[in-house]
Order: structure tokens, then C-alpha cells, then sequence
């Protein structure tokens, strides 16, 4: 605020102009859009003049933190937008910033100014977990690796902290009596140590990315990195602070905790996934010996992350949710119909099933990114045949509405597994070019018509067993 007063270093048009870009889908105000009968219009004027700022002052050709700071703040809403190549473009550009400023350095070696050092440490480790989130919605390698990740996550200014929510200012109608009852009228927010945990959950992260889903991967190699990663998720687990703990299936636990707390653990739970999947019985990595724990492993985190998302639905209602937590309940979605498909408790999974993409639906409203993530979860609902449908897939089938996914391919390679004689081969899904559940670039899922022949894959052979 005082550089946005005084013209300051750490200030600018375009990062000011990013800020209302990013935060006008979460506005319930008719004047944030260019047209207020047009809900894709909203913010428009300032991606606009982001656009104008960029070019006009050679903003892309002149590395500045507040550049790199709307950067990614615009490359994230981007790639929530469904603009996953702005999006993947803008974050590239602030990325290759954070290494021309040497933002992936102690600054203490450069500086001893304690403001500078904060803001070069906040700014580096904010665009590393967006490095790593974005890796994962996309399917492409991470660009920020752990040997340059020795900044320290210390931070000085601890006023966040304990700055006080009021939860009763996201709450729907229907919970506001449940807040008064468990919350009162504000609670700390935790921003610091939350984001400081969300560090340490992307480093691991990072190591999970460039073991399991990268070209090459095999069973020989992974299963030596499985312990350790586990040992590693277990580890951030126990030593999580107990202000920042939420576990809502408990009967002991009644407090409701802030939203970024609820990401934070949900973004925890699908890591567990992304560990275990590869190695259930019907995937690259499997083994007769670890599939039947990965399987149950899975599942929990699963049902974890649709409790969890089902708290913050009722607690605050999800069009003001962020996109990560889309992420996490399609990474959900993705066992849940597996499960529904292939055990005894179909129903139990089948509810679960319907609560998750009932929490994508809601959070389309503010992502239209997510719908088409969305729209392929239902395509495996049907691949599997199911017994599941939904208001939203009833007002699909009658507006005739189709999705663009033609960017590109998913992890999974079908050449590759037409060799292993893998059980998944030969589900029906493969009838329609879908991949089962890919998890490494979600976002870009082919989903053809029912009426289209299966296409060829991409090249791009992820994840596969020689």
C-alpha cells in the first residue's frame, strides 16, 4: 500500500491491474463486467489493460518482481479460465524472471535490507508452488527444481498470521448459524504458517512429479522413491501444527476451519493419490505386492478430500473457491468412479462420486476451466456404465452442449499398454480415446464424441513401462 501510494519499487500499474484482473471472478458485482448479462465478460477491462501495459512498456523484455508478481497471478486465473496456453505462457515468462533477478538465491548474499529479503523470499516461493501446480493441471515438467529451492521459507513479517477471518462473510445462508455456534465472529487466519506448509508440500511434490511422471518411469525405480516419499508426505503429516490440523470426519472434531487450511490438506490427501496410483493393479507402476495397500491408500485420501470439500460447500460455498481445490476433488472423482466400477460397496462410492462432481459443478462458476475436467469424469462414469446421472447431466444431454478438449493428450499412452496385457486396456473406456483417471495434466484430457473413432495419442509418452 505505501509503494501504491508513493510510487514505490514494489508496486505498478500492471501488477495493481492483475490484482482486480484475478479477483473480479470472485465479485458478485454487476459492475466488474463489461456486460452484466455476460458472466465470461467479468474483469475483462483488466486483463485488457494488462495486455496494453505488457506490450506498451515492454514489460516482458524488463525482469521486475511486480512484473513477475501479476505474471503468475495472471497466469493462474488464465489457466482457471480454460486460457491454459496464456496461462502456461505467462507463468514460463515469470519464471525465467525469478532466475534473471536471482530470486532463487539467499538474498541475504545480496542484501541485508530485511524488507528486500522478505519480499524476495514470499515472491520466490509463491511462484515455486505455482511452478508445481501448474506442472501437475498441465502435464509438463516442472521448471523449478529442489537443487534451486535453498531459499529459506523464514519469513519476518508474521502480521498475517493471526489476522482475523470472518468466516460469516463467505458462509452461505444455510451455515451461518453453524459458524456462530463453533467459530464466533473471527478466528486467525494462519496465512504464514499455512503457506509455509504449502512450501514444504510442493518440494515434495516436485520429487513425486520427477519420479512417478516423467518419461521412464518404471516399477524398479519407483518403488525404491515410494517409501521415501511416503516417509516424506508422513513426516510434513506429524509435524503440521495443531492450529493448522482439520480432519472433519473425526467425531471429536467440531471446529471449522479457514478455507486455505481446507485446501492445504486436500491438496495433502491428493498427493497421496498421485503416489499410489501408478501402482494399483491396473496401472504402469504396478506389482501384485503393493497394489492392494496403493489401492486402500487411495481410497481414503479420496473419501478425505470429498469430506473435506463437502465442509467447505456448506461452510462457504464454493464460487468463491480457488482452482487447486477443483483439482484435488477431480483427483477424488478419478477413485471414486474406479472403486464404483469395480467393489462390492458401489453405493458408498457412487454417493461420494456424486458429492465430489457436485462440488466441480459449484465451482465452475468462478473456473470455467474446471468444466472440462468435469465433463471427463462423467465420460468415465458412462465408460464404466454406471448408474449415475445428474441434474447437470440431464441439462448437458438436452442443451447439446460440447467441450472443447483437443489441447493435448494425457499422461497415459495406449500404444504402451496394447503391450502389457493390462486389464485397464481393455476397459471401455478405450472405446472412446479416454484415458482412465489421468491425474498429470488434467486439464488437458481428449474428449472426443462417442461418434469419432479413437484418435492416435500424442507422442508425449508419460509415465509408461518399457
Amino acid at each position: 500500500m505505501r509503494d501504491l501510494e508513493c510510487s514505490g519499487p514494489y508496486c505498478s500499474a500492471f501488477m495493481l491491474n492483475a490484482i482486480f484482473a484475478c479477483c473480479s471472478k470472485f465479485s458478485p458485482r454487476s459492475d466488474v463486467r463489461d456486460d452484466p448479462d455476460d458472466p465470461s465478460s467479468v474483469g475483462r477491462r483488466f486483463f485488457k489493460r494488462c495486455d496494453e501495459l505488457l506490450s506498451s512498456e515492454s514489460l516482458l523484455t524488463r525482469p521486475h518482481i511486480s512484473t513477475i508478481v501479476g505474471l503468475v497471478l495472471l497466469g493462474s486465473t488464465y489457466n482457471a479460465r480454460g486460457e491454459t496456453s496464456k496461462g502456461w505462457l505467462y507463468t514460463g515468462y515469470a519464471l525465467r524472471m525469478v532466475y534473471d533477478l536471482g530470486l532463487h538465491l539467499d538474498p541475504k548474499q545480496t542484501t541485508e535490507d530485511p524488507e528486500e529479503i522478505e519480499i524476495r523470499r514470499r515472491v520466490f516461493w509463491g511462484t515455486f508452488v505455482c511452478d508445481k501446480l501448474q506442472s501437475l493441471y498441465m502435464g509438463r515438467p516442472v521448471a523449478i527444481n529442489l537443487r534451486d529451492s535453498q531459499v529459506s521459507r523464514e519469513f519476518l513479517d508474521l502480521y498475517e498470521e493471526m489476522e482475523p477471518f470472518y468466516p460469516s462473510a463467505l458462509a452461505t445462508g444455510s451455515s451461518t448459524s453453524r459458524l456462530g455456534e463453533n467459530m464466533g465472529d473471527a478466528i486467525p487466519r494462519h496465512s504464514v504458517s499455512t503457506f509455509q506448509q504449502l512450501c514444504l508440500l510442493s518440494k515434495i511434490m516436485t520429487t513425486i512429479i520427477n519420479r512417478f511422471y516423467v518419461v521412464g518411469a518404471t516399477f524398479s525405480n519407483a518403488q525404491i522413491d515410494l517409501q521415501k516419499i511416503e516417509q516424506a508426505l508422513q513426516h510434513w503429516r506429524d509435524k503440521l501444527p495443531l492450529e493448522l490440523d482439520f480432519q472433519p470426519w473425526l467425531s471429536t472434531s467440531t471446529a471449522v476451519q479457514t478455507p486455505n487450511i481446507m485446501v492445504l490438506h486436500n491438496v495433502y490427501h491428493s498427493l497421496i493419490i498421485l503416489v499410489h496410483r501408478p501402482f494399483m493393479s491396473d496401472d504402469h507402476l504396478r506389482s501384485t505386492a503393493t497394489s492392494g495397500r496403493s489401492c486402500e491408500q487411495c481410497t481414503v485420501a479420496a473419501r478425505c478430500i470429498t469430506s473435506i470439500a463437502s465442509v467447505y460447500k456448506s461452510t462457504y460455498g464454493l464460487n468463491g473457491a480457488p482452482y487447486v481445490l477443483a483439482y484435488t476433488v477431480y483427483v477424488a472423482c478419478t477413485i471414486h468412479v474406479r472403486n464404483a466400477a469395480s467393489q462390492s460397496q458401489a453405493g458408498d462410492h457412487l454417493s461420494m462420486l456424486k458429492s465430489s462432481l457436485e462440488c466441480l459443478d459449484e465451482l465452475c462458476t468462478a473456473n470455467p476451466g474446471v468444466a472440462k475436467p468435469a465433463n471427463s469424469i462423467r465420460r468415465l462414469i458412462e465408460a464404466n456404465q454406471l448408474n449415475f446421472v445428474t441434474e447437470e447431466a440431464r441439462s448437458l444431454g438436452q442443451n447439446g452442449m460440447s467441450f472443447d478438449l483437443d489441447t493435448i493428450q494425457s499422461t497415459f499412452s495406449v500404444t504402451e499398454w496394447s503391450n502389457t496385457g493390462s486389464d485397464m486396456f481393455r476397459m471401455a473406456d478405450f472405446e472412446y480415446g479416454l484415458p482412465i483417471d489421468p491425474l498429470f495434466g488434467w486439464i488437458n484430457v481428449s474428449n472426443p464424441s462417442l461418434e469419432e473413432e479413437t484418435p492416435a495419442l500424442s507422442n508425449t509418452q508419460l509415465l509408461h513401462q518399457p
